[in-house]
């Protein structure tokens, strides 16, 4: 009988749940069906309705809820759907745990919590989020604390990851392996500033380590990064290198930033999003600087380290791009 409900186990990162879980034990509660094959029990609903949560834990013997399910940095949302899912949805789901008489939620918030910080965070440093995401997320992280307060038996794990990455990732990494495939990459400055990243599979096994050995009751928070920590150098010349490219242009961020108007211009016209912006640029030369102690210091060891797992996603990649 399932035992582990898993909201948003549709996506990128729940595929590897899939793999890494007995798919048995899965009932997955997504909006849309997965496009990879499961053994697992698929439910379309949502996180937001009450009666779409209440009915899956009335059908199903659930212990566990994995909750992934998350508004993310879309392009042209408003800030209320942030909030709508990822507070006002944990709401939903902690509400129905309640009913049906559950006790542990493990909860993917992010590292957006802490903004734009000069130091490397860890849990311990104060979250001073700068954007709607880390300000719904954190919200999300107050709800979990006061369900947890209404019953000394409870427990909440929070993980704070980094920028996910890995085989089956659309988003900024691939966007960056695309733009140095095609030539169009170039390095800012130095390129010396550090970019926090999390290999997708050393991410998932890290959860299941924590879900695990965490035995205490009570909320409990986790950064997860990967080691080494890398520049943006150091991250684009591992990608080039594995595609057997060369990225042979530096520009000043001064010099990129005005590269990168007429496409804001094209953005604001059509609507549409682009790999390359004023914003993504000036994104791509900051340091987001975030360490994982906590669970470094319970001794997990990740499968790859973050040299191995970019190699593992280029290499995805370069088989992707001939399926096309």
């Amino acid at each position: 009988m399932p035992n582990i409900l898993l909201t948003g186990g549709s996506g990128f990162i729940g595929s590897y749940f899939h793999r890494f879980l007995p798919q048995e034990e899965i009932v997955n509660l997504d909006l849309v069906k997965p496009n990879f094959e499961t053994k697992a029990i698929n439910i379309i609903g949502d996180i937001r309705k009450k009666e779409d949560v209440e009915s899956v834990l009335q059908q199903h013997k659930i212990d566990l809820i994995i909750s992934l399910a998350a508004k993310h940095h879309d392009f042209g949302i408003e800030q209320d759907e942030y909030y709508d899912t990822n507070e006002d949805g944990t709401r939903v789901i902690c509400e129905a745990a309640t009913k049906a008489g559950i006790h542990t939620i493990l909860f993917y918030s992010s590292v957006a919590v802490y903004g734009l910080q000069s130091d490397f965070t860890t849990e311990e440093s104060a979250p001073k989020p700068d954007h709607p995401y880390g300000g719904s997320k954190l919200a999300g992280e107050k709800v979990l604390y006061a369900w947890c307060a209404e019953q000394p038996n409870r427990k909440v794990i929070i993980i704070r990851p980094t920028v996910v990455y890995g085989p089956g990732n659309k988003a900024n990494m691939f966007s960056l392996i695309q733009q140095i495939d095609r030539g169009l990459y170039f390095h800012i400055g130095k390129a010396d500033n550090i970019k926090s990243i999390a290999y997708v599979e050393n991410l998932v096994q890290a959860t299941l380590f924590l879900l695990k050995n965490v035995s205490q009751s009570g909320v409990s928070i986790f950064n997860y990064a990967d080691e080494p920590q890398l520049t943006t150098r150091q991250i684009s010349t591992q990608i080039a290198h594995v595609l057997n490219k060369k990225i042979r242009i530096t520009l000043s961020l001064g010099v990129a930033l005005l590269l990168g108007k007429p496409f804001d211009v094209f953005i604001k016209l059509s609507g549409k999003n682009l790999p390359v912006s004023s914003a993504r640029i000036k994104k791509l030369a900051t340091a987001t600087q975030h360490s994982a102690p906590k669970i470094k210091e319970m001794g997990y060891k990740p499968p790859s380290d973050t040299l191995t797992g970019l190699e593992k996603m280029v290499r995805w990649y370069k088989v992707y791009k001939k399926q096309q």
